[in-house]
Order: C-alpha cells, then sequence, then structure tokens
C-alpha cells in the first residue's frame, strides 16, 4: 500500500510549486484590446488565392497594472517586426496606455482565402469582383474576417525592492479584409451595395 502512495506524494512539491507560481503572477495585471481598420483588397483572378496585405494599422488599449507594493518597470508590446516599449515613469502615470502601432507591408506574409473578392470569369478582364452564394453580384462576400491573421505580444515587468517578475501576454489580432470594387471606364468607383 505504501508503495502505491509515493508516486502521488512526490507529486505534491511540484503541485504547490505551480499553485505558488500562479499566486504571484496574479499580483499583476495586463490585459490588451487591439482594433484595426478594415483593409481593402483588389478582386483577384480566380486562380490567384493570395492577398498581399498594405501597411496595418492597429490600436491597443492596454491595462499595465503592478498590484500592492510592487512599482512598473516597463511594457513592451511587439507584432511581426515592430516593438514598442514603456519605461516606469509612463506606467506610473497611467495604468491605461493607448499604443498606436502600424506594420508595414514588408513584414507581412500573404493571406490564403478561397472563394473572396474574385474576378468574374464571364467578363473578364474587367476588374470586377463576383460573388458565390451570399455576396454582393454572385459569387464572393465583400467583406471576410481572418481570425489569428497575426499576434501580438506584451510583457509588463514589475519590482520589488531587488526582486523582479514578468507577467506575459500573447492577443491573437484579427483582421478584416474588405472587396474593393475598381473605378470603372470611366474612372469613377461603382457603389456597393452596404458600403
Amino acid at each position: 500500500m505504501q508503495m502505491k502512495l509515493r508516486p502521488g506524494l512526490l507529486l505534491l512539491p511540484a503541485l504547490h510549486a505551480c499553485i505558488a507560481s500562479a499566486d504571484s503572477s496574479a499580483l499583476h495585471t495586463l490585459t490588451v484590446r487591439a482594433e484595426a481598420p478594415p483593409v481593402a483588397v483588389a478582386p483577384q483572378p480566380p486562380d490567384r488565392h493570395f492577398f498581399d496585405l498594405p501597411t496595418l494599422d492597429f490600436l491597443f488599449r492596454i491595462e499595465a497594472r503592478c498590484n500592492k507594493d510592487w512599482q512598473p518597470e516597463s511594457l513592451s508590446l511587439s507584432v511581426a517586426d515592430k516593438l514598442v516599449s514603456r519605461n516606469g515613469s509612463q506606467l506610473v502615470d497611467s495604468a491605461e496606455q493607448q499604443i498606436q502601432l502600424q506594420i508595414p507591408a514588408k513584414q507581412l506574409a500573404p493571406i490564403a482565402i478561397r472563394s473572396f473578392c474574385v474576378i468574374d470569369v464571364t467578363d473578364e478582364g474587367s476588374g470586377i469582383a463576383t460573388e458565390p452564394p451570399g455576396s454582393h453580384r454572385s459569387g464572393s462576400p465583400l467583406r471576410t474576417t481572418v481570425s489569428a491573421a497575426l499576434s501580438a505580444h506584451l510583457s509588463l515587468r514589475c519590482s520589488h525592492g531587488d526582486e523582479q517578475k514578468m507577467t506575459y501576454v500573447t492577443q491573437p489580432l484579427d483582421i478584416t479584409l474588405s472587396c474593393e470594387k475598381p473605378a470603372t471606364a470611366d474612372g469613377i468607383r461603382e457603389d456597393v451595395p452596404g458600403h
């Protein structure tokens, strides 16, 4: 009987360590909300399913707070190869941070989507997007949201005397693509229902 209990007893110190670690990380608050405007894309040929993204502008609203006797030392936000930091004095002034971050197109990989914003093969060369069931003309939908197209990585460093602790958060970023109708022959862009 004692032999059966021994392996279970060995797990107790590890379990206690996990609980202690969770308690210490609960001292600090790091939350983020991200907003990005819809991204306009041009209609693609039917055999091409990749959309090149333009430069993206994100607005991040971040709550970064060190609780009790801890002091904020730094806050970092990174998306792709872009990194923004806030120092301790900026965090002491306000736990609410608003960060505008522009991600250059060259840092963004193309996004693969089928049956979205496709050029009508019956009128090839016109640049008119079709609509399969559920869209604006006869084929593809006017808008689509790509979930977790990018990720934002945040870290908050808090200190208490000589002790320092880091809190990390990873936030998936959704991107909404909007199918942009090209200009007509006279250079005037056609109206799209719902726009």
